[in-house]
Formats: C-alpha cells, sequence, structure tokens
C-alpha cells in the first residue's frame, strides 16, 4: 500500500482522523527534512538511516510515536509509554495538534536517528 492510498482509506473512514493525520504529517515533514516516508505497521512509518517514529491511527485516537522516545527531553510532561525504549504522544482532536509543541518532540526524534 502506497502512503497516499493509506490516507485515502483513513479519509473514507473518519474525516477527522484524516484531517489529524495530515496535519501530523505535515509537522513531521517541517521537522524531519528528508526523512524517508513509507507504509509500515499500519501506518505512516519514518527513518533516516534509522526509524524515528510514526502516525498510527485508532479507534478514538492517533497517535505520534518515537522509536526511541525514552531518550527525548520532555519538558512539557507529554510523551506517554512505560516500554524500554517507545514513547508517544496522544490527540484525540484535531484542536490537540500544536506545531509549535510537537515540532521539537519530530526534531529530537529525528536527530537521534
Amino acid at each position: 500500500m502506497t502512503v497516499a492510498e493509506l490516507l485515502d482509506r483513513i479519509g473514507e473512514t473518519s474525516p477527522t482522523h484524516h484531517a489529524m493525520v495530515l496535519a501530523l504529517q505535515a509537522i513531521v515533514h517541517a521537522n524531519a527534512p528528508g526523512a524517508d516516508e513509507a507504509v509500515k505497521y499500519g501506518g505512516l512509518y519514518y527513518a533516516t538511516t534509522r526509524p524515528f517514529g510514526g502516525i498510527f491511527t485508532y479507534a478514538e485516537h492517533i497517535s505520534l510515536e518515537f522509536t526511541r522516545g525514552v531518550e527525548l527531553d520532555d519538558p512539557a510532561g507529554l510523551l506517554r509509554g512505560e516500554g524500554k525504549h517507545r514513547r508517544h504522544l496522544r490527540f484525540t482532536t484535531p484542536d490537540d495538534i500544536d506545531a509549535a509543541v510537537i515540532g521539537p518532540y519530530v526534531a529530537q526524534a529525528f536527530g537521534r536517528a
């Protein structure tokens, strides 16, 4: 499946989720220039020489996941998760998405990839 096909499928299922994924995708593109984007594990997957994150849709929310999220600075205390490495940001409405807040997380993850 291509990125465009995945986005179309999300749009058919939930226009709200589609808008949220597009907003998060734009933030990733702005803060991780040159990152590879592919469909993997059912979502948008981002990597350079190593993977650094992805955008995944769930029934009730969208998750921006960071492969090595445990290493990220989190001054606002927004990162969720208790695994050994991964952390994520969770969004339930379009109003939850603030590029000024989210962008630095993406830039950090990209810089560690």
